[in-house]
């Protein structure tokens, strides 16, 4: 072969031999854009000038001999209408390469830049883009209390409630999906928030009903229960002075309060070791009177006259007397016979069946009285009126002396309090009073109430539990969660809803036609009127499920996914959502999926309208009913609706479908869990750790909502994603989810600005460009954040000259530092903790205070 011939072959137009390129383009891989237009309009024109004077004869482009037809022509004007009709042919090719270079981008996943075009991609491996999904709430409907009120009202699914929309927000609907059995008295049930007080030993105080005890220091007080009341000879009971009486008045009008009595020696501490206090069905006793026996005013039997004494003691020798004789014949309580004690004066209020402690110098005995009557004695010189009981043991009543005994009576039983708990409520068990209807298994619960130890003036906070099983009880009932509470509440502030019924955002459209069916027609495609179709949250692989419900004469029809292996009768449709998030219907071509038989608007549709962020509310907001069921009261969210997610942008789309073709709907790696997740709608970000759990690793799985949302444990998002995790998972591997773990930083530059450039934009520029490079959608969980990645972030701005860090550190945005806060010296790393085994204990993100950026000027 010839050069000459080979020239020709492989540059015919000759632009070589003139001394032009041939156009190459080349795309290194990991771009975000492919290059692929070879030219534009100058260079086309360029060549196509450079070419003229070697074009050949149409008809015969091998005679070399011939002379060119248009070297003569020498003009380059585009005034000439040869050189105008060649700049009208490279403005052509311009933009034939401009839109070839758009088409080849738009080929590729990574390049791609029109939403149409990601959502045909994806449909090429059978992923349809997400269309949002709706928020989810708990809603809850207290029942009427007002007398003749029905005790009970059937919340019916569908039922409407709106919120009450904020500034430069509207109101958005919501609805119940599934029905529930409200009741009055789960209203506002209440813990059991006091429990009887145990007796023990060493027990220095007692707790009384009531302010108006009348005790004072120095009263007498009996504890004593049915062991001592069923055998005298019981030593389980005990006697006290008081030493300290204080009334706890109570701001609740209907709670009478309380007293608290104390003493100074232990309950049980003088008696030998192994006897208890009482504790079956112990009872306080005021002893309200101190008397004395009869006796014990006599007067000294040695003072006595012989004459006297010889009229009590017949066997008295005035002459010789004895003088070992020192008291009065019979000065003493029987050793035997009938217990009968005479007092030193009548006293009424001591009754049959009370109470009364005998105290010695040494020694103190509880007795019984099983018979009181007036009576009046004359002995020991004396002669008074006495109270004359028979007590119910003769057990150590000689051991009392006349003289030395007191004797407390005149017993009144005084109401015992009940304890107050101040325990946290938390874990899977509570217990309400009074006793109430059992709530039923899978049965929602609203918690609300002030935090465990919070002041009195604390927000309160709330959560929703589901009930386990029931336990009642005796004036009380037990309920058993599901899981663990995620708060601890203070008792006297806690109150429990169980009218409580899920709710999703999106309104409802009834039977719309959506138009007639054509037998002959393939494919047919009919438009909602009322975009966006609402899809919720759903434990399927991709997260949510459409709340549409189609029928053809009648005779509803089946959503699918895709009509590829649908047979000719299948009757079937797929959901298709354009770029401009209008929803359409469509139907078999009669082999893949069955056509619509002919008939004049024979396709209806029933279905729900609204869903993405705008239903996300704050509690509280959801109050107004707009169907009001029976005996309803109201209602009210007393948790934040969540879930709510916009229709999958271009960048999420970009990463989402090629999630699905590495899981293919099954988990097995501890990589699939994190996919699965990302993939899964309403989750923004999610991250997979394998952590060692003791015998085993269990796959930890972080996740984070839209926009760094945090999702909540009691969101039917937060359910759903783990129904459906459960559902295609290796059983052999454990797993968990927990939401993410939100921690801030704070920065401080100083920043010397190049003088050409205005400062303060500089500094403003310098501020942007923190906030995006440590932003949610740039940031990982578990991420550290180092002193050189922010350097290098302002250092990156354009007009930055040079730049010192002042301020680099990290704290819970929970409790954010107090303004006069003067943080240490920068850190050179800002850790951030992986998740960890336990509720709520997914990984941390750090992210920078948007309000804490301060960027000062640098001295030059």
């Amino acid at each position: 072969m010839t050069d000459g011939v080979l020239t020709d072959l492989l540059d015919p137009c000759g632009c070589c031999e003139m001394g032009l390129e041939e156009p190459f383009v080349s795309n290194r891989p990991g771009l975000t854009a492919v290059a692929y237009r070879i030219g534009t309009h100058p260079d086309f024109l360029r060549r196509m000038l450079a070419a003229l004077p070697a074009a050949p004869y149409p008809h015969d482009p091998s005679d070399a001999n011939r002379p060119r037809p248009l070297e003569s022509l020498t003009t380059r004007s585009t005034d000439d209408p040869s050189i105008a009709l060649l700049d009208a042919w490279a403005t052509v090719a311009d933009v034939l390469a401009f839109y070839q270079e758009r088409i080849a981008n738009e080929g590729y996943l990574r390049t791609v830049t029109e939403l149409r075009s990601v959502l045909e991609l994806a449909r090429s491996i059978g992923y349809e883009l997400r269309p949002g999904v709706a928020a989810g709430a708990f809603l809850a409907f207290p029942v009427e209390t007002a007398a003749g009120a029905p005790e009970s009202a059937v919340v019916r699914v569908g039922t409407k409630v709106k919120s009450v929309p904020g500034q430069d927000q509207r109101p958005q609907t919501f609805e119940t999906v599934a029905e529930i059995d409200a009741r009055a008295e789960w209203n506002a049930m209440r813990p059991r928030s006091t429990r009887s007080q145990q007796i023990v030993r060493g027990q220095k105080s007692v707790l009384l009903a009531g302010v108006s005890t009348g005790l004072q220091c120095g009263d007498g007080i009996l504890i004593v229960g049915n062991e001592r009341a069923g055998f005298p000879g019981s030593e389980r009971w005990d006697f006290r002075i008081v030493s300290d009486v204080t009334p706890v008045p109570s701001k609740d009008p209907t709670d009478p309060g309380y007293t608290r009595v104390s003493w100074d020696l232990g309950l049980g501490e003088d008696k030998e070791p192994g006897v208890l206090p009482a504790q079956d069905e112990p009872r306080v006793y005021a002893l309200r009177r101190r008397a004395s026996l009869f006796g014990s005013n006599a007067p000294d039997w040695r003072t006595m006259p012989g004459d006297v004494k010889l009229a009590y003691d017949s066997t008295w020798d005035v002459e010789n007397p004895d003088l070992r004789k020192t008291q009065w014949p019979g000065f003493e309580l029987p050793s035997s016979g009938d217990p009968v004690v005479d007092l030193d004066a009548y006293y009424p209020k001591i009754l049959p069946k009370s109470w009364l402690v005998l105290a010695g110098p040494n020694y103190t005995e509880l007795y019984r009285a099983e018979n009181v009557e007036p009576s009046s004695r004359s002995d020991f010189g004396i002669a008074s009126k006495t109270t004359r009981i028979l007590f119910d043991a003769l057990e150590h009543l000689s051991w009392f002396g006349l003289r030395s005994t007191v004797v407390h009576a005149e017993s009144e039983e005084l109401a015992m309090a009940e304890e107050r708990v101040i325990a946290a409520i938390s874990g899977r068990n509570v217990t309400v009073t009074p006793a109430v209807t059992p709530p039923a298994p899978g049965q929602f619960l609203a918690f609300t109430g002030r935090p465990h130890g919070a002041s009195e003036d604390a927000d309160r906070v709330s959560e929703i539990a589901v009930v386990d099983m029931v336990i009642p009880g005796a004036g009380e009932t037990t309920i058993r969660l599901a899981e663990d509470l995620r708060n601890g509440y203070d008792p006297s502030d806690l109150v429990l809803c169980a009218n409580v019924a899920p709710a999703t955002h999106g309104e409802t459209v009834e039977d719309e036609v959506l138009g007639g069916g054509d037998g002959t027609a393939t494919f047919q495609r009919f438009t909602l009127n009322k975009n966006p179709l609402t899809f919720v949250s759903a434990p399927t692989p991709s997260g949510a499920a459409s709340t549409m419900t189609l029928r053809v004469n009648g005779v509803a029809w089946n959503e699918a996914v895709s009509l590829y292996g649908a047979g000719s009768r299948d009757q079937r449709y797929v959901v298709r959502i354009d770029d401009e998030q209008r929803t359409s219907v469509v139907f078999g071509d009669g082999r893949s999926g069955a056509r619509l038989p002919t008939a004049q608007e024979n396709v209806t549709a029933t279905y729900r309208s609204g869903l993405g962020p705008d239903g996300n509310l704050d509690a509280d907001t959801l109050t107004l009913l707009q169907t009001r069921p029976l005996g309803v009261r109201g209602v009210t969210n007393p948790v934040p609706s969540a879930g709510g997610a916009a229709p999958e942008s271009l960048d999420d789309a970009r990463a989402n479908a090629p999630l699905t073709v590495l899981t293919l709907d099954r988990i097995v790696s501890l990589q699939d869990f994190e996919d699965f997740a990302r993939a899964f709608a309403g989750i923004a970000k999610a991250q997979a750790t394998a952590l060692w759990a003791g015998e085993r690793f269990t796959a930890h799985v972080t996740i984070a909502g839209p926009n760094g949302a945090t999702v909540s444990r009691d969101s039917l998002l937060f359910a759903n994603l783990l129904e459906a995790i459960e559902s295609i998972r290796d059983p052999s591997v454990q797993f968990q989810v927990a939401s993410y773990r939100a921690r801030s930083f704070l920065v401080g530059a100083k920043v010397l600005a190049d003088e050409r450039h205005e400062q303060a934009s500089v500094f403003d520029a310098v501020a942007a460009a923190l906030r995006a490079e440590f932003s949610f959608d740039r940031r990982s969980f578990a991420q550290p954040v180092t002193a050189a990645e922010v350097i290098t972030a302002i250092q990156g701005v354009e007009g930055v000259v040079a730049s010192n860090l002042t301020a680099l550190y990290a704290f819970d945005p929970t409790s954010p530092p107090p303004p006069a806060f003067e943080p240490p010296s920068p850190q050179d790393v800002l850790p951030a903790e992986r998740g960890a085994l336990g509720l709520d204990l997914g990984a941390q993100l750090l992210l920078v205070d948007l309000a804490r950026i301060t960027v000062e000027a640098m001295s030059p």
